[in-house]
């Protein structure tokens, strides 16, 4: 197998991987489905996915805390 033949076949599983993953599939239920795959697929295919079409909130939103420090909480050592 050459190597575009290899890219065209990873982008083949990737797509199949992501459009499960969209659906609400579980890595073992993707796996069970795909014979042929196995869990660095799923890994490969998440990592190589574009970000920029992800539904979530800008970290830059009005109203959001610039830092983590206000959520942090002081540790609490438990003495027994």
């Amino acid at each position: 197998m050459s190597g575009t033949e290899c890219l065209i076949e990873m982008r083949k599983k990737s797509l199949t991987i992501l459009k499960a993953v969209a659906a609400g599939r579980s890595c073992e239920q993707i796996l069970a489905a795909n014979p042929g795959l196995n869990y660095h697929d799923i890994f490969h295919a998440i990592a190589e996915a574009p970000t920029s079409h992800w539904k979530r909130s800008p970290a830059n939103q009005k109203n959001w805390p610039r830092s983590a420090n206000q959520f942090r909480k002081g540790a609490v050592h438990r003495v027994d």
